[in-house]
């Protein structure tokens, strides 16, 4: 018996691909399978159930009535590990009952063994393997094998090869078509503004001269700082109404008097009347000097006496927005200094055509896609919408529309363009693939569809709305298909001389 984790592999899909490839010879057990010979023809089996691929590639010998080849076995993408005795994994059987032809399968390389089987009185039979690990077997019949199929038929694409071992040195993966419910969506297109509400402008607290941090300069616009870095120094004023020093000054003098009250209180040298007089003095001039330092903005900026020098320092991470001031400047109490962004917290200001979004109803998500090929989705809770406004163009079609994003590090940055999927409520069941199997060409977009385990078409496709990292497939693929969606760039490298007839009908 199979165990629990693997009983639930789904049914196993057969996929039969009789072409002619370039292939090479059969190497020996210790040669690396990269050596090509043209006078070999090769007949291809693959089977996928769940995790697993077995893929046989094997030259047909109708004269000597017998097939020999390589069997690859791939599991969660890498190829199947070597079991630590010198032991079998398993058998491969040509044939059925008692006319079949089986023969043990030992790995002479992680994920490949040799095999060699002969037909039997059958012209006509299946060719089957059957794998031991985890105190079970697994059994999957590849297909069938005719013992006159003589070479391969030509396909009517053109399929590329892209050897097994090149497959298992990548991050490579595969993924079977299917249908999925996709929510309605109306393309919008903006840029990325500041969620006012989160903005920070810093001021001065004192009189003084502005001085950069660690006397280097100011942090640049667009430059990120995180909690406690220092944003600018300021040298305060020696006298003026808005003087740091003497709030200092007369703070630290109203301590000192107030402690030497507190001895002289124990010890009955002083009345009650002077003692809370000197107090009060006290909690005035604390209260005096706390207002310049400490939290500012909710926390999101401190303010450190260091003696001759006011710093200011970040509360929490933070965008510098913007610079009102430079090195060496002199400001007055609440001159503006800089002003600061909360990075997770943006304002997407974009642009929808009014029908389509009456036509939508409630906004229940967004897919974001700040460039092509990259996207993803922000679900109800992290966003909000903050108004629409129209018309917002000079045709009178299209209407503003403000969604704020409620946190998390979506690497937006200010006044970026961004084009925004905004999605409805329900949805239909819909062809879809993952965002990355699609290969954004420009001028059109490509998939790479698996026919066997090393053999592999370039096709393009007419998509649809992205959403939740799913790509709806308009025009070009079938469900059940097997697109790759790792490794899809070495094999644009592998593929890209091919030429595509775009109008052809899948």
């Amino acid at each position: 018996m199979l165990s629990p984790s693997r009983a639930s592999f789904l049914p196993a899909l057969l996929i039969l691909s009789l072409v002619v490839g370039c292939g090479g010879a059969e190497p020996d057990a210790d040669d690396h399978d990269h050596d090509h010979d043209h006078d070999h023809v090769y007949h291809r089996l693959t089977v996928w159930d769940g995790d697993l691929e077995a893929f046989s590639r094997f030259e047909l010998h109708e004269n000597s009535g017998r097939i020999e080849g390589t069997l690859y076995l791939t599991l969660e993408s890498e190829p199947m590990s070597e079991p630590e005795a010198d032991e079998a994994i398993g058998w491969i059987r040509l044939g059925n009952g008692a006319d079949a032809n089986e023969t043990e399968l030992n790995l002479d390389a992680p994920g490949r063994a040799r095999f060699e089987l002969f037909f039997g009185d059958s012209d006509r039979v299946p060719l089957t393997v059957g794998l031991r690990w985890e105190d079970g077997e697994r059994e999957m019949t590849l297909g069938e094998v005719d013992r006159y199929a003589g070479d391969p038929a030509s396909p009517e694409v053109d399929l590329r090869e892209y050897e097994k071992e090149s497959q298992w040195r990548l991050s490579f993966a595969a993924w079977e078509t299917e249908r999925r419910r996709v929510a309605p969506a109306v393309t919008a297109t903006g840029r990325v503004g500041i969620d006012e509400r989160h903005a920070l402008k810093v001021a001065a607290p004192v009189d003084g001269e502005v001085i950069g941090t660690s006397g280097a300069d100011l942090p640049a616009p667009g430059s990120r700082v995180s909690v406690d870095a220092p944003l600018v120094r300021l040298s305060p004023t020696l006298t003026g109404e808005g003087s740091w020093v003497a709030e200092r000054t007369a703070y630290f003098q109203a301590r000192d008097a107030f402690q030497r009250a507190e001895r002289l209180r124990e010890a009955d040298a002083i009345s009650l009347g002077e003692f809370q007089s000197r107090e009060r003095e006290y909690e005035q001039r604390r209260a005096g000097y706390e207002r310049l330092t400490g939290e500012r903005g909710g926390g999101n900026l401190q303010v450190q006496d260091e003696g001759d020098l006011l710093q200011l320092s970040a509360g929490r991470t933070a965008v510098v927005t913007r610079l009102h001031v430079g090195p060496g400047a002199v400001v007055r109490r609440g001159d503006p200094l800089m002003e600061l962004h909360d990075p997770d917290r943006l304002w997407l200001h974009l642009l929808a055509y009014a029908d389509e979004l009456d036509d939508l109803g409630e906004i229940a998500g967004i897919e974001v896609q700040p460039q092509r090929g990259v996207a993803f989705s922000v679900r109800e809770g992290a966003f909000q919408l903050l108004g629409r406004e129209g018309p917002g163009d000079a045709g009178g079609t299209r209407v503003r529309v403000t969604v704020a994003l409620n946190g998390g590090d979506t690497g937006l940055r200010l006044d970026q363009p961004v084009r925004v999927g905004l999605l409805g409520q329900g949805g239909d069941d819909l062809l879809v693939v993952p965002r990355n199997a699609i290969f954004d060409e420009h001028s059109h977009e490509v998939v790479f569809v698996q026919h066997s385990g090393d053999q592999f078409e370039r096709r393009v496709v007419r998509t649809g709305s992205t959403v939740d990292g799913w790509t709806v497939i308009v025009e070009g693929l079938e469900p059940g298909e097997r697109v790759v969606t790792e490794g899809v760039y070495p094999l644009h490298l592998a593929t890209a001389d091919i030429e595509i007839d775009h109008g052809h009908d899948h």
